[in-house]
């Protein structure tokens, strides 16, 4: 039997050997982590100390930000030592920004092993330990301090992910990144016995990710690191280091790299894109944000603004929140995962991960009850031939991952599911259903959070640096920067009207309890779905007609879902024909996707604009085009989430925040730009289309 290859979202953990004291060795190093009781002495030398982060701390503003840089994250003890002092000294409604590399890291048990070695750090490692995340590569934002701590653990190799933090690829503008590391902590296993790490690549991305006030510290003195550094514009000084004769550090100078470092870069064109995705940043004059649909996608991005300590105006048509197709009782929060590590899986993999942190953060600090939120599991039936060719395929891929997924058979998803199954499938033990009107209501509940019920915003102008909201009768509110969360209303705006969204309605159907359904334990998916009941009762659905855009409920439909049920799960329903669709109750909604299946969110890009710039890509998809994409200033998108709103909407969210207040993206670069919602104009110029 031929080898299988390696699964695209495999990690190799650290591998350890244990001294005495529980102080953990890299056996493929032969390097030790930290020292026994001097190891968080010895963070706050190298690294705080020299960094000069007890001055520059308490000199920041409130809502300012902070990113500290790291290369190995290993067990994770300057991430909290930093965390430690920032709690200490800097302003309450600061935020720290820690962005770390790791290409082997510590399992759960490993890393809990690791940091009981610090008692008092013992809070903050627990607050770590409930986050850290399921170690697939890529990136993975966990949130603390309601927002206030910010830990982007980039899993992978090191230099490719640090690579992603930059705005743009393009030679002309990769130095040009809206955001920048304010220091850098040059860690990890020793020059001699990690050379993959330390090399000039990683000290020309640094300078790239670097400002003029921008400081670096490293424990080690080695010759060659410091001469790497210099050559990049680091001015870099020597003193006395903590376990060694000598330690690194200094500060960056951009006018010194342009000196030595000129600009003779001659890549080969046909390894080049049009820089269509860069967005030369316009600096947001204030934090008034207006944000256009009050359902998951405008309630969450007006979340996570607020904890950022913006002013957020929230305009809502209807006289209530998740009026619309974020309206059912019961929402799942699940995903599909593939054995392909294409565009899309990585996105839904990365979105699904950052939800259930959300939600279980959610519900712990909100002490959200039952009634609202239960991750009771998502069990997702093989109903047909292709889909059971999956079942031992995904069993390969995710092998190291039964947190994450597993894979039943028959009898395994019956006992899961509290019902007779008739067959396998794979198991999602971490997943469930949210109440989405409730959870819109308790996002929007923040004191930063204006709320405008019964309006609707018609036309968005930009008029002196601000962007003005007006119904037909007049204007409604002005605002530093605008988000379009309003689903495929979005096309009723000048700005946005050439977007290719498509509307798909569903319809769900109301099922009392039976005596048949009343066992059951998880939210079963089939070729719809049914969850289990609240108040007596199961959502059940949901119906999938393209283009159909009537909201009011049909008999016809509420069997079509019954008849999908039992024809899955007849355990459940055993006579569908005895139920008087006539009586039952639902509602409809209108679904809201792209072409690709992936949403769009971020910036507003100029439709006329770009086909002037990027006409060239009609006879040569790599003609040497150097103009930055063109968008219009602050504005955003946040639409066409489909069926998955629940689940990729907290990280949309994010995403658009971290835009806004110019911070580290929670995603890599190649999926910021995958949701750019001005991909599908590059891809009809591509096509010659348009």
């Amino acid at each position: 039997m031929p080898e299988q290859p390696p699964s695209p979202y495999h990690l190799d953990t650290a591998q350890l050997d244990w001294q005495p004291g529980n102080v953990p060795e890299a056996r493929d190093f032969g390097d030790i982590y930290f020292l026994l009781q001097q190891g968080l002495e010895e963070t706050r030398y190298v690294f705080l100390q020299h960094n000069q982060l007890q001055q520059r701390w308490p000199t920041l503003q409130a809502f300012d930000h902070f990113s500290i840089g790291e290369t190995g994250f290993g067990t994770g003890l300057n991430f909290l030592a930093s965390w430690q002092l920032w709690q200490n000294i800097a302003p309450q409604n600061a935020q720290l920004h820690f962005v770390s590399v790791e290409k082997h890291p510590l399992s759960y048990t490993d890393l809990e092993r690791s940091l009981s070695a610090w008692p008092e750090l013992t809070d903050f490692a627990t607050q770590l330990l409930e986050q850290y995340p399921t170690l697939t590569a890529g990136y993975h934002l966990l949130k603390f301090d309601s927002g206030r701590i910010s830990l982007h653990l980039l899993l992978g190799d090191g230099i490719e992910g640090l690579e992603q933090l930059r705005s743009s690829d393009h030679p002309q503008w990769k130095a040009h990144n809206h955001v920048t590391m304010d220091a850098w902590f040059l860690d990890g296993f020793s020059p001699a016995k990690n050379p993959d790490l330390w090399n000039d690549k990683l000290y020309s991305l640094m300078a790239d990710l670097s400002g003029p006030h921008t400081t670096v510290a490293t424990f080690t003195a080695v010759t060659a690191v410091r001469k790497g550094l210099a050559a990049q514009g680091f001015e870099i000084k020597k003193d006395k280091g903590f376990r060694k004769r000598e330690m690194l550090f200094g500060q960056f100078n951009p006018d010194s790299r342009d000196k030595l470092q000129p600009h003779t870069d001659r890549p080969n064109p046909k390894s080049i894109t049009a820089p269509w995705y860069f967005q030369q940043q316009t600096p947001t004059q204030g934090k008034h944000i207006a944000i256009i649909g009050g359902g998951l996608a405008g309630c969450s991005s007006a979340y996570a603004l607020a904890q950022r300590g913006c002013k957020v105006t929230l305009i809502e048509r209807s006289d209530r929140l998740a009026a619309a197709a974020s309206g059912n009782p019961q929402g799942m929060l699940y995903t599909k995962l593939s054995t392909e590590a294409g565009t899309l899986n990585r996105f839904t993999l990365s979105s699904y991960l950052y939800a259930l942190r959300f939600y279980r953060q959610w519900q712990k600090t909100h002490n959200i009850s039952s009634e609202h939120i239960d991750f009771c599991g998502v069990l997702q039936l093989a109903s047909n031939a292709k889909e059971q060719r999956m079942v031992p395929l995904l069993q390969q891929a995710f092998a190291n991952y039964p947190e994450l997924i597993q894979c039943v058979d028959q009898q395994q998803a019956s006992e899961l599911a509290g019902v007779d199954m008739q067959f396998p499938g794979w198991f999602f033990p971490a997943a469930g259903w949210v109440s989405p009107v409730y959870l819109c209501q308790s996002l929007s509940s923040h004191p930063n959070i204006d709320i405008i019920f019964q309006q609707q915003a018609i036309t968005l102008e930009h008029q002196q640096q601000q962007w003005q909201l007006s119904t037909d009768t007049g204007p409604l509110v002005s605002a530093d920067a605008a988000i379009i969360a309003n689903s495929h209303d979005a096309l009723h705006f000048e700005q946005s009207q050439t977007l290719p969204t498509k509307t798909i309605r569903g319809q769900i159907t109301l099922l009392q309890t039976s005596p048949e359904t009343a066992a059951l334990k998880t939210v079963i998916c089939h070729e719809g779905y049914i969850t289990p009941a609240i108040n007596n009762t199961h959502n059940l659905g949901a119906t999938f007609d393209n283009g159909d855009t009537d909201t009011s409920t049909r008999q016809q439909d509420h069997q079509r879902n019954l008849d999908s049920l039992h024809r899955m799960i007849p355990s459940l329903l055993p006579k569908p024909c005895a139920i008087d669709t006539s009586s039952l109750t639902g509602r409809a909604g209108l679904r809201c996707t792209s072409p690709d299946y992936l949403p769009m969110v971020g910036p507003v890009h100029d439709q006329q604009q770009f086909l002037a710039d990027y006409a060239p890509l009609r006879k040569n998809a790599h003609a040497g085009i150097t103009s930055p994409g063109h968008y219009y200033p602050n504005l955003y998108l946040n639409i066409g989430h489909g069926s998955r709103g629940l689940t990729s909407t907290p990280l949309c969210s994010e995403l658009i925040a971290a835009m806004i207040c110019s911070e580290p993206l929670p995603l890599p670069r190649h999926l910021v730009s995958a949701l750019n919602p001005a991909r599908f104009v590059i891809r009809d110029l591509i096509r010659n289309k348009v």
